[in-house]
């Protein structure tokens, strides 16, 4: 099964609503914090980016406004193909103006997350982590310290989603174990094993105070990164970390 993976950013998204379909520009109109507001056009705009980009479908507004990316009761985000339900997965995060879709042309549970690089007290690693986390926690040097919290809590948020609960579910629920535990570049390997015995399979990367994580209930190869339709190969991306 290939996962593909796409970014985009604030400055991306259009000015004008013209590329939502009609249920999005009805529940867009709800919104009306600006941040928030932001936020949900950022992330339809990345979903819809990174289905023309795997399904090579022109970033044309009317051929946009066909995909309607809707809300299941779990939260969860649905992908409708002019009224249809379509075969595709897709999981989506955003975060300091940065958005990112993990897609699978297929039914299946997947999750993605991406999350900031920064302190954290001794008190969320306690009430949020496994003693087995902690662990490996304390193990690290101080100045990694901060980039495996990042990992382990973005790779549990990754699951929580891709289990459609997020975090109405304890994340001690979920415990995260990495491969050969690496700070350098490329993508590193990772499972997020739950309490019921079902195991994650999952990739991880950083780059720019950034860490993504992206995870599925079975085996897959390294994410395939993909650019939105007629866009310049971005060097800064977390991908190409």
């Amino acid at each position: 099964m290939d996962i593909y993976v796409l970014e985009q950013r604030e400055e991306d998204v259009p000015e004008s609503n013209d590329w939502l379909g009609a249920r999005e520009r009805n529940h867009v109109r709800t919104l009306n914090f600006l941040k928030r507001r932001i936020e949900w056009r950022l992330g339809r705009w990345t979903a819809k980016c990174a289905i023309a980009a795997v399904k090579e479908i022109p970033l044309d507004p009317d051929l946009l406004a066909s995909i309607e990316i809707c809300r299941a009761p779990s939260g969860a985000p649905r992908v409708f193909v002019q009224g249809v339900p379509a075969n595709v997965t897709i999981s989506l995060s955003h975060r300091a103006g940065l958005a990112v879709c993990a897609l699978a042309c297929a039914c299946v549970r997947l999750g993605c997350d991406i999350e900031v690089i920064e302190p954290h007290s001794p008190a969320f690693i306690a009430d949020y982590f496994t003693s087995e986390e902690q662990d490996l926690i304390e193990r690290v040097g101080s100045i990694e310290r901060s980039r495996l919290v990042a990992m382990l809590w973005s790779a549990k948020e990754s699951a929580l989603k891709a289990l459609e609960e997020g975090l109405r579910r304890d994340t001690r629920s979920v415990a995260v174990r990495p491969g050969a535990l690496s700070f350098g570049e490329g993508w590193g390997s990772l499972q997020v094993k739950l309490v019921e015995g079902d195991v994650f399979h999952g990739w991880w990367c950083h780059a720019d105070g950034i860490v993504q994580t992206v995870v599925g209930e079975h085996p897959f190869s390294l994410p395939i990164r993909k650019q939105a339709p007629g866009s310049k190969p971005d060097q800064s991306s977390v991908h190409a970390a």
